[in-house]
């Protein structure tokens, strides 16, 4: 097949290419990867029967990748979602996704009428048909949509006024669209958590943080996105606020992918006094005497014309996206780093349900243990038992489980863990994944609760 040097088809081609040299993943990864799987599936068929894949081939091959990001090459993962961005700039983006990749947008619509849209999606004949338009599979279990939505509750809360400048222990709150209106019991959990430990939330204005629009192929609206979050929240951690996030995926994008390449663009570079000749790249968790970061010296003359800042967010202001990212905690990492240092001063109810902490795909890439664990497992009576294998993801992958199209999929994938999970036979299933609390309560009838609705439930308001 004669393709375009810039066609999403060389892209992905270039991934079969790569992965098939190196092979690392087709014994590592090809039993919990659907993306591997397929890639080395249809590498062997071409190579075997010696045709090119086609335009179909590749394309249902990029719509596999659910950017659970467990693969061992972030490169990679970029380049899938590169060319599966080409495909869409080219081909366009259904009306299905274009109607799921837009959480907010969804929760908004929806909330007007919450009562009336779960009556809606709850008959059967009215709730098939939407599901046909939106492109969701008919067996898929929609969430209940909640009253009232976190935005408007912390309103009412007076939590989207700023702390008093200086105030100590502030945070801005980045809440995620799933907790912002289909689950506003989360977000409401940590505020109670957070309030009652000494620490001041405030909630800004937010948009997505991307992550469906980018897994869509949307780099429009991905970037959109993105540029006002970054504006706001750079301007915030230049006040003095630590940003944190409750959902893992949110953090991930903001702590990981954000910075990714901005390390090499000449404004950085400039700002750190970097010698004429060199780049200068922090070594993560490495600090030079204590002081400040420890850098690795690359010379550019050999190095200088792949390592530039061209990755996704490149538009965006390379400073202020590092900013952002260095200043971006998971809330269980802050609220474990503030109990280390401050002690745990809130009187607390006994722990007595024996539970099973999932620790998700997108916490587990930032690399910051499991904080959630450590700070379950304070309390008395604490019985947590955890599920953290590698490669083990529940397969959801936000909203592509909806997809008529990837359910099966999604049910291949969740269907191992939510095993392990029933064979430690738990009272409840604990995960900060609200895409993880929604295929568990698909799979299983299990309760499922994030961390921090465990740890708000067990207040002692009394003492």
């Amino acid at each position: 097949m004669n393709v375009p040097l810039s066609s999403p088809e060389k892209k992905i081609s270039e991934v079969i290419e790569a992965c098939a040299d190196c092979e690392q993943c087709r014994h590592m990864m090809a039993s919990e990867c659907l993306f591997f799987d397929a890639l080395y599936r249809l590498h062997d068929q071409a190579k075997d029967n010696g045709r090119a894949l086609s335009t179909d081939d590749l394309r249902d091959l990029v719509d596999l990748c659910n950017y659970c990001a467990l693969c061992s090459c972030p490169d990679i993962r970029a380049s899938i979602i590169e060319a599966k961005t080409r495909f869409v700039e080219r081909d366009g983006l259904t009306l299905g996704p274009r109607l799921l990749e837009d959480v907010a947008r969804m929760g908004k619509l929806c909330g007007l009428f919450p009562q009336l849209a779960n009556r809606m999606l709850a008959n059967g004949r009215t709730g098939r048909l939407l599901k046909r338009v939106a492109g969701i599979h008919e067996d898929r279990r929609l969430p209940i949509l909640p009253g009232t939505s976190f935005d408007t509750w912390a309103r009412r809360q007076g939590l989207m006024q700023k702390p008093a400048p200086g105030a100590a222990n502030k945070v801005a709150y980045f809440a995620g669209c799933s907790g912002r209106y289909l689950f506003p019991e989360v977000p409401q959990a940590l505020v109670h958590v957070f309030q009652h430990c000494g620490i001041q939330v405030y909630v800004p204005d937010q948009q997505c943080c991307g992550m469906p629009t980018l897994l869509e192929g949307d780099r429009k609206k991905t970037l959109a996105f993105m540029a006002a979050n970054v504006e706001r929240l750079a301007a915030l951690v230049a006040e003095g606020f630590t940003i944190v996030c409750s959902c893992p995926t949110c953090g991930f994008v903001l702590k990981e992918l954000l910075k990714e390449r901005a390390y090499y663009a000449d404004a950085y570079q400039k700002k750190i006094g970097a010698e004429a000749g060199f780049l200068k790249v922090p070594v993560e968790g490495r600090t030079e005497n204590g002081k400040g970061p420890s850098f690795n010296h690359i010379r550019k003359s050999i190095y200088g014309k792949i390592l530039k800042d061209n990755g996704y967010f490149a538009a965006i202001d390379p400073l202020k996206r590092i900013a952002v990212a260095e200043n971006t905690l998971d809330a269980g990492e802050y609220l474990w780093r503030h109990l280390q240092r401050e002690g745990l001063r809130v009187a607390y109810k006994a722990l007595k349900e024996r539970l099973v902490y999932f620790a998700p795909c997108h916490q587990r890439e930032q690399n910051i243990g499991r904080p959630y664990l450590e700070l379950l497992q304070m309390y008395r009576g604490a019985m947590v038992d955890i599920v953290d294998d590698t490669y083990d993801c529940c397969g959801m992958g936000g909203i592509m489980g909806y997809k008529r199209e990837f359910h099966e999929h999604s049910i291949r994938l969740g269907t191992p863990v939510m095993e392990k999970i029933a064979a430690r036979r738990p009272d409840k299933i604990v995960t900060e994944c609200l895409s993880c609390r929604l295929q568990f309560r698909h799979l299983a009838d299990y309760p499922v609760a994030h961390p921090l609705e465990v740890m708000a439930g067990l207040l002692n308001l009394t003492a």
